[in-house]
């Protein structure tokens, strides 16, 4: 228990040589104390913290007195609690001294108070000294806990706040004199810092002599090798073992007339050399004629598209209105069909070119297209309603058919053909009859698109399809099938014959009837089936009759398992063979052939 109090008191000193220590500097005093062990800890105390303290001062050099004082009064009261935590303590140590028998320490504390009381007194008397311009009241502030101190020795440990406080204040006067010491700071300049710029850079100028004088010695020393060596050489070249090195001619920069003229066979060239200019230009040549080709048609598909949408766009502006039909009675007894016009979308389209003969569509499909007729059927396989040449061409009719021809007076000037054929070419991008291909490559297709709307100039009819099949275009054996020379029939055999043939031929068979005196239309378009583009597809199909479901019978369509092919088709597939006496439900009440 009395080293405890020895290290308070240790303190206690400590605390005040430091406050001694700060007063000297301030006053330039320059006493050195002695080499002591407390020493020794106060000094490197004071060195550690005095930066922080003038930082601090600084920091609160604007204070005011109230403030000062407010900051003493928490000090105190900080230190009032500590010391009472410490008396708690000390409190229970001697409890517990009492406890052990040990000696009273009251008189180890009477010892120490006198010695406490003095060192307390002679600090306020310096905090007094230093800090004389402090506002006043800062002064009695202090004055008046000195004498409180004075008054309670016994509280020992209260001389923790008088020191904290008089360290602020002298934080505060040391700021305030290093403030005052600013104004009149000298530069210092170290010995030998007055040299001039030239003399600094004395050292570098001379590196860079050295440097000089080192390079130049080096392209002499180089210089006397190359001279060495060239002596060398010629001594060699005149004794006949080198011979001296030519100067390569440098060669002339060849115009782009010269190196195109380069590209085809000169005067001078081998035979080789002729013929491997002659392969590239080849080469190239078929290139662009191939690359000028493709595009070409790319361009053309494009350009068909267009145009088709286009003309199709009009007629469908002016599709629902339509002009009156009359049914009138001949003086024979017979009953004709009296046109009061045109349809008015047909006029539009008529009015563009006078051979277009109606409209043809498969709803739901790219099939939307105007039908045109020449005096031939070459007219329009590479040309445009609007006579432009393209490889789409369009579809059209047959130029034997006759389908709603009416003349001046509304009448018909001739029955209808039996057998419409449409011609259209098998597009790459579906255009004309492009999508055909797909009722023989899709077995769904059928079922998804079995009519066919074909409206002539007066009036709008629909087909339904009953048959399609393959044909060879070059076909003159035994099952040649001359479906597009087949206009009309002289008689109702020769109707149930051509029927007959196409059902025994189709790819799917189905439910739809085929009775004589429908009348019946011919899709015909190419096709790759077959090598040589001779294959045919042909899709027929009947008109539908006058309050009948178009679609009946064409919803439960099978695969025909007896089909019908043209004779190439069995020379490629030698297997395969057509039974004549398999299973036949014919068409018509006598059942054909």
């Amino acid at each position: 228990m009395s080293d405890k109090f020895n290290d308070e008191s240790s303190e206690a000193q400590r605390r005040a040589e430091k406050i001694k220590a700060i007063r000297r500097s301030i006053h330039g005093e320059a006493e050195v104390a002695p080499t002591t062990y407390d020493n020794k800890t106060a000094e490197s105390e004071r060195t550690e913290t005095m930066a922080d303290r003038i930082m601090r001062a600084k920091e609160k050099h604007s204070s005011t007195a109230e403030d000062i004082l407010d900051e003493l009064d928490e000090a105190i009261a900080f230190e009032k609690a500590e010391a009472e935590r410490i008396a708690a303590e000390t409190a229970a140590a001697a409890e517990r001294s009492a406890v052990d028998a040990s000696p009273d320490i009251s008189d180890i504390i009477n010892e120490l108070e006198t010695p406490a009381h003095e060192e307390l007194s002679e600090i306020a008397d310096e905090i007094t000294e230093d800090f004389s311009e402090v506002d006043t009241d800062i002064a009695a502030e202090v004055e008046d806990f000195t004498e409180t101190v004075t008054e309670r020795p016994e509280e020992i440990s209260t001389e923790d706040n008088v020191i904290a406080a008089a360290d602020e204040e002298t934080a505060e006067a040391v700021s305030e004199y290093a403030a005052d010491d600013t104004e009149n700071t000298v530069v210092f300049t170290p010995v030998g810092h007055n040299k001039t710029v030239e003399d600094q850079l004395a050292p570098l100028k001379r590196a860079e002599e050295e440097a000089a004088q080192q390079l130049r010695k080096t392209n002499e020393r180089l210089d006397e090798q190359s001279f060495q060596a060239k002596e060398k050489a010629e001594d060699l070249a005149d004794n006949g073992i080198v011979k001296p090195e030519k100067k390569k001619k440098k060669k002339k920069k060849r115009t782009f007339k010269q190196k195109l003229r380069g590209l085809f066979p000169e005067k001078g060239d081998s035979v080789l050399e002729c013929i491997r200019k002659i392969a590239f230009l080849g080469s190239v040549i078929a290139i662009c004629v191939c690359g000028y080709l493709v595009g070409d048609y790319y361009y053309d598909l494009w350009s068909s598209k267009h145009k088709t949408e286009e003309i199709m766009d009009i007629y469908d502006i002016y599709k629902d209105r339509q002009p009156k039909i009359e049914e009138v009675t001949t003086p024979e007894g017979d009953k004709r069909k009296k046109y009061g016009g045109m349809l008015d979308g047909a006029k539009k389209l008529y009015d563009i070119n006078h051979e277009i003969v109606g409209v043809i569509t498969i709803p739901d499909t790219p099939v939307n297209n105007p039908v045109l007729q020449a005096k031939d059927n070459d007219k329009y396989l590479n040309m445009k309603y609007d006579l432009t040449e393209n490889v789409a061409g369009e579809i059209f009719l047959d130029y034997r058919n006759h389908f709603d021809d009416v003349g001046e007076d509304g009448y018909l000037k001739y029955p209808n053909s039996q057998n419409l054929i449409l011609y259209g070419h098998n597009m790459y991008d579906d255009q004309m009859f492009g999508c055909l291909k797909y009722y023989h490559r899709n077995e769904a297709y059928y079922g998804a698109h079995p009519v066919i709307d074909l409206s002539s100039n007066y009036e709008k009819y629909q087909y339904k399809i009953f048959a399609f099949f393959m044909l060879d275009a070059a076909d003159e054996t035994d099952t040649k099938f001359d479906v597009w020379n087949t206009i009309d029939f002289e008689d109702e055999k020769e109707f149930y014959n051509f029927v007959n043939e196409a059902k025994r031929r189709t790819i799917r068979t189905n439910d739809v009837d085929v009775e004589y005196g429908d009348e019946l239309l011919t899709l015909s378009t190419c096709n790759t089936f077959f090598p040589d583009e001779r294959a045919r597809l042909i899709v027929l199909a009947r008109r539908v009759r006058e309050g009948e479901d178009p679609k009946k019978g064409t919803q439960e369509s099978k695969p025909n398992p007896n089909i019908k092919w043209p004779s190439l088709y069995y020379s490629i597939h030698p297997d395969e063979h057509y039974d004549p006496n398999a299973e036949f439900v014919p068409y018509g009440p006598k059942g054909g052939k």
